[in-house]
């Protein structure tokens, strides 16, 4: 009887590792130039503590959310689901960096393990984040992996978007945001609260009425 392995996620090495930390560098300086701006709720939002939550960004956004958390956020600790393929771990890498804890997995290689891994974080006082329609899309299309984990976890949903006055839009399957360097970066933020708040245990009711909320605060004039 063959008995299967969890896959290992693929890392950096090398050369790469050098790539990286130029990367960091370069990403930072320019990720320190954008003016992030909010309205009045989303400001009352960020003056009150919460716990430990699972946090939903598209995967068009992650270039501006690392440095919105290190800003206004850096006393909180912050894990996040990253592909396992070799593409995550220039991702992977890129998040350490900054101090955000990787935990690597897809719906393809060692989704399960992931999960575990992810849930066991969050028991460590991490917000989690996930990027629901990645690693490949389709682009704006909920999976259930962010319900899924607020449901087992009981903590409570943070939808969190970034719409943009000036970005570039990479040629990928999701049409990546790189926002041009002084421009404004509009923060919106859905304080969805827990499952059991709305009523629903059930990971694909809950992922419908996320999948509408986060459209809601979302602002893409190529939809």
């Amino acid at each position: 009887m063959t008995v299967s392995k969890t896959k290992r996620p693929k890392e950096l090495a090398g050369r790469d590792k050098l790539i990286l930390r130029l990367l960091v560098l370069f990403v930072g300086v320019w990720s320190r130039t954008l003016r992030y701006r909010w309205d009045a709720e989303v400001q009352r939002f960020m003056e009150q503590p919460f716990p430990p939550s699972v946090v939903v960004v598209w995967h068009n956004r992650l270039f501006v959310a690392p440095e919105f958390f290190r800003r206004y956020f850096k006393q909180r600790k912050l894990s996040s689901l990253i592909s396992a393929s070799g593409d995550g771990g220039w991702l992977a890498g890129f998040f350490q960096s900054l101090g955000i804890k990787p935990v690597r997995g897809s719906r393809h290689g060692r989704g399960a393990q992931a999960f575990r891994e992810l849930l066991a974080v969050h028991e460590e006082g991490y917000d989690i984040s996930v990027t629901p329609d990645g690693s490949r899309g389709p682009i704006y299309q909920m999976k259930p992996g962010a319900a899924a984990a607020a449901i087992k976890t009981g903590a409570p949903i943070l939808l969190l978007s970034f719409n943009f006055t000036r970005a570039w839009r990479v040629n990928s399957w999701d049409r990546f945001y790189l926002p041009w360097p002084f421009s404004r970066v509009e923060a919106r933020v859905d304080a969805v609260g827990t499952a059991a708040d709305l009523g629903i245990d059930d990971a694909q009711a809950l992922t419908e009425v996320l999948q509408q909320r986060m459209d809601a605060i979302t602002e893409d004039a190529t939809r």
